[in-house]
């Protein structure tokens, strides 16, 4: 009996050791620091990347075969040269029957001028046919008045030679009257407005044509080409992009905190991936209005390439120099991680770390501004961190 009860005691102390090495095992280690108050310059360190000042996408306005394709990507190019042409049959038809259109109702306004013309000079002839009329009457009454029975004979001649004179001019009047009467002058101006708009129809037929050949709109490089010969070209799609790279954009995008600290004209060290050069350069765009996808405010800072060494899309970060802060609490910067861009922390509370999101200010060395996330005293993980998830037990090394 004793013997049993000496083996369940050896044998529950034994379970009881296993049990505590196995949990320490389990328990990640790691290295810590406090959360303190320190003076520091304050700097903005901004991430963004490099893109192109002027670029430029060309597209179809319908859907069109894709004839020949002119360039490469990444080949050179002058503004004017010609990129893609599409097929043009369909462009070339639409001119041809607007031009047609519009030289018919060009004939036909002419026409329509000269029976106006004709109709006023019938008219005016009218006008003067009623006026020699009028003199012949005159003259008739004079005759009858100046009667002389002496002369009786050649009276009588002379007043059934202007009576005939009147009677001839009252038939021409009266066929002047019949012919003017017949005809009124045509209104053109429905027809003028049917040329306006067959001259517009033409220009939009030939800007189509003229569409159906790309060319480059500024010097520079062929970045994208997403078609091929024989290809249908859709609208709305960029065909062929353009690119300018001598003249570049740092472009970074920044939070509520830091647009507040940030204004055209401060002074930027700029550092792009896979160049050892530092940048010089000034702020020149702080957008003042928030882009409501991001929550976010833009700012660009110019770039000289001349050398055409960068490239867009290259990622690149900005040091801001600010004022100093006397009193500010910090983080070591060994004690960040990011996770889609977001800063982040793990803070220590009796043994067990917590997640934390971070909203960081300026950076001066190894020490960052904490603007929300921790608070003065607290433990934050600096080693070992990165195996660590939240909630999980560590164990902190000793010195």
């Amino acid at each position: 009996m004793r013997v049993f009860l000496l083996l369940f005691f050896l044998t529950a102390c034994g379970t009881d050791d296993i049990t505590s090495d196995q949990t320490d095992r389990q328990r990640l280690i790691v290295e810590v620091e406090r959360i303190e108050r320190s003076a520091i310059q304050q700097t903005l360190e901004l991430s963004g990347q490099l893109l192109p000042k002027n670029q430029v996408p060309l597209f179809t306005t319908m859907p069109l075969e894709v004839s020949e394709v002119h360039v490469n990507v990444g080949q050179s190019v002058e503004r004017g040269d010609l990129l893609i042409t599409l097929d043009d049959e369909e462009a070339e038809r639409q001119v041809s029957q607007a031009r047609s259109a519009q030289d018919e109702l060009q004939r036909s306004l002419a026409q329509v001028k000269e029976l106006n013309r004709s109709i006023e000079s019938n008219a005016a002839n009218m006008n003067e046919l009623e006026t020699e009329l009028q003199q012949s009457i005159n003259r008739s009454r004079t005759l009858i008045n100046e009667l002389d029975p002496t002369s009786f004979e050649g009276s009588i001649v002379e007043l059934l030679q202007s009576s005939l004179d009147v009677s001839i001019r009252q038939a021409e009047l009266l066929q002047a009257a019949g012919t003017a009467s017949s005809y009124t002058p045509v209104n053109t101006l429905e027809l003028e407005l049917q040329i306006s708009q067959a001259e517009e129809a033409v220009r939009q037929a030939e800007s189509a044509l003229q569409a159906t050949k790309l060319t480059a709109p500024i010097t520079g490089l062929v970045s994208q080409l997403d078609v091929a010969k024989g290809q249908t070209a859709l609208p709305n799609m960029a065909l062929v992009t353009v690119v300018d790279l001598k003249e570049m954009n740092a472009t970074f995008s920044v939070n509520n905190f830091q647009v507040t600290k940030l204004q055209p004209g401060l002074d930027v060290e700029l550092s792009v991936s896979g160049v050892n050069e530092t940048l010089l350069s000034k702020i020149a765009t702080v957008s003042p209005v928030v882009n409501p996808q991001t929550n976010t405010f833009t700012v660009q800072i110019p770039v000289s390439n001349e050398s055409l060494t960068l490239k867009g899309g290259m990622r690149t970060s900005a040091i801001v120099d600010l004022d100093t802060i006397d009193d500010a609490i910090v983080i070591p910067a060994n004690a960040i991680l990011y996770q889609d861009g977001e800063p982040y922390t793990f803070v220590v509370d009796d043994l067990i770390v917590r997640r934390q999101v971070l909203e960081l200010g300026s950076r001066d060395g190894d020490l960052f501004e904490v603007i929300s996330g921790v608070e003065e005293e607290e433990q934050v993980v600096t080693t070992g961190k990165e195996r660590l998830t939240d909630g999980a037990e560590i164990t902190i090394r000793s010195e």
